[in-house]
This record gives structure tokens, C-alpha cells and sequence, in this order.
């Protein structure tokens, strides 16, 4: 009996401290709620106030501004329709066509490219044929490439087709955010105070004005490309066929006046050669007749030598006898 009534105690012991933990954590729960609600109740009532940052914060700013434009199920990039994205396509052309004549051609290509809503922006002309660069609009660009390549033989057509949608929808994005940026930046120097601050809000506005304009300018270019489309044309002459060789094969008579002309030529060079020769020929012939002289004298010299040593040593040897 002793023992049950010990585990009873037990029992009831830990089932009290265990009411007791559970009523001290709800208790704590609903203080902690009630505390948050204020906070935030007070947040929601007394929204802290932007200070006036320049030139450190700009980057910042920029990105403040640019989250609350995303933000929300209805935020869309400006220029993308909601839900799908429109494809920006930048398309270029070149053809090459054979024409009877250039200077027809060309007038009918403008012609052609002023009725499609297009214009030229460069033409070259020679004897030889004529290039043009053309732009026109990008729906009108396969009717024109058609119409040009009717007015002759087609040597050549290619086309390029380039996807700008991501650097247009970039640069519409960053234009947006400049946008805002800017107008936040004219809204603190309307609320400056000194000089020191319009001075320098007046530099920040001026550098993110001029980063505007430029992006600006960039997608102003960008979409100009994708809404006309650039073709260029070479509208070549026909090409001048050589006239063929129509003569006989040569024969007998022509060889003979072949080398009738063959011994006239050996002729006229022999010729050529004896009259160089003949103003030295006299020339030679005095020299030649000196050295005859010559010869002559040492030989006439030499036979009376001779002769006298043969009387000399013919006695002399007869009294030796």
C-alpha cells in the first residue's frame, strides 16, 4: 500500500510541472506576438525617411528604385508584352544579279525601294556595273529581294538574321531605371538647402543624365535596326565573250611566207652586222700592214747576221785542217 500511494505522488508531481512548462510557453508566445505586431504596427505608421545621398549611394538608389518597378504580378520591362516576350530581329541581306543593263536596273531598284518604304544610302557606279545599300522595312524586305532579283540572272542571294531581344530588353530596363534615378536625384535638388549640396547634386544629376541619353541613343539605334532592314544590291553588267579564231589552219603557202620572212629577218641581221664591221675594217688593215713591216725587218735583220758568222768560221776551220 505504501508503494502504490508513493507512485501516485510520482504521477501527479510530473504531471504537474508538465502543465506548468506548457502554460509558461504559451504565455511567452503570445507576449512575443504582441510585441512584434507593435513594432511592425509602428514601422508601417512612422516609414523612416531617405537621406539625401550623392555620388556613394548612387548605385544603390538606382537599385532601390529599380526593385519596386519589378516588384508586384503586374511589372513588366517596357517594350515586352505582358506574358511573352516579342522577338527583336535584326535581318540583312546581300544579292548579286546579272542585268542587260546597269543603268535601267538601278532606276528600277529605286524606284522598287521607294514604293516598299526604303531609300538608298550608298550607290556605286562603274562601266562594269552598279552596288547599292538600301534600307527598307523588315516586312517589305523578301517582296524587294523579289522584285530585284526578277530584273536579270540571279549569280548570288544570302540573308543573316541576328537576335537583339535580350539587349533590347536589357537596354529598355536600364533605361527605365535611369529614368528613375534621375527624376529622384531633380526631386533632392529641389529640396537642397546650400550650395554645397546643389553644387553637388547638380554633378550627379548632369552624370546620370548623360548616362541616360546614352543608353537612350544606344536603343533608339538598336530599334531603328530592327525596324529597317539593310540590303545590298550589285547589279553587274553581261560579261564580254572573246570572239573566236574563225581562220584556216595554216598549209603550204603560209609556211613558205613564214620562212621567206625567216630568211628576210637572217638577212636584214647579217646585214646589220657587216655594215658594224665595215668602219673598222681599214683601221684592221693599217694595223695589219704594221705588223707585216714588222716581221719584215726583224727578218732582215737576222739574215745578214746569219750570213756573216758563216764566212767567219769557214777559213778558220780550213787552216785548223
Amino acid at each position: 500500500m505504501v508503494q502504490v500511494r508513493i507512485r501516485r505522488r510520482v504521477v501527479l508531481v510530473g504531471v504537474g510541472v508538465v502543465l506548468a512548462v506548457l502554460v509558461a510557453a504559451f504565455t511567452l508566445v503570445q507576449v512575443g506576438g504582441d510585441a512584434g505586431g507593435g513594432a511592425s504596427d509602428v514601422m508601417a505608421v512612422a516609414p523612416a525617411r531617405p537621406a539625401p545621398s550623392i555620388g556613394v549611394g548612387s548605385a544603390a538608389d538606382e537599385k532601390g528604385s529599380a526593385a519596386p518597378e519589378m516588384s508586384g504580378g503586374d511589372a513588366q520591362v517596357p517594350g515586352v508584352p505582358l506574358g511573352a516576350v516579342q522577338r527583336q530581329l535584326v535581318r540583312t541581306a546581300q544579292v548579286t544579279v546579272e542585268v542587260g543593263d546597269p543603268a535601267t536596273a538601278v532606276r528600277q531598284v529605286r524606284t522598287a525601294a521607294a514604293s516598299a518604304g526604303g531609300f538608298v544610302t550608298e550607290e556605286q557606279s562603274s562601266d562594269t556595273g552598279s552596288w547599292l545599300v538600301l534600307r527598307v522595312p523588315t516586312d517589305a524586305l523578301d517582296r524587294l529581294v523579289d522584285d530585284v532579283t526578277g530584273y536579270g540572272r540571279v549569280v548570288s542571294r544570302s540573308s543573316q538574321v541576328l537576335d537583339a531581344t535580350e539587349e533590347v530588353v536589357d537596354l529598355d530596363a536600364r533605361v527605365a531605371t535611369q529614368t528613375a534615378s534621375v527624376a529622384r536625384v531633380r526631386g533632392l535638388l529641389a529640396e537642397a538647402s546650400s550650395i554645397g549640396d546643389v553644387v553637388a547634386i547638380e554633378s550627379e544629376l548632369a552624370r546620370r543624365e548623360a548616362e541616360l541619353d546614352s543608353l537612350t541613343r544606344r536603343l533608339a539605334a538598336l530599334r531603328d535596326q530592327v525596324a529597317m532592314s539593310t540590303l545590298t544590291v550589285d547589279l553587274r553588267g553581261p560579261v564580254a565573250v572573246p570572239p573566236q579564231d574563225t581562220r584556216p589552219a595554216p598549209g603550204f603557202l603560209d609556211g613558205l611566207a613564214a620562212g621567206w620572212e625567216g630568211l628576210r629577218a637572217i638577212g636584214s641581221a647579217a646585214a646589220a652586222v657587216v655594215g658594224f664591221v665595215l668602219p673598222f675594217l681599214p683601221v684592221l688593215a693599217v694595223l695589219a700592214g704594221f705588223v707585216l713591216l714588222g716581221r719584215r725587218i726583224v727578218r732582215t735583220r737576222r739574215t745578214p747576221a746569219t750570213a756573216g758568222a758563216g764566212g767567219r768560221s769557214g777559213p778558220g776551220s780550213e787552216g785548223e785542217s
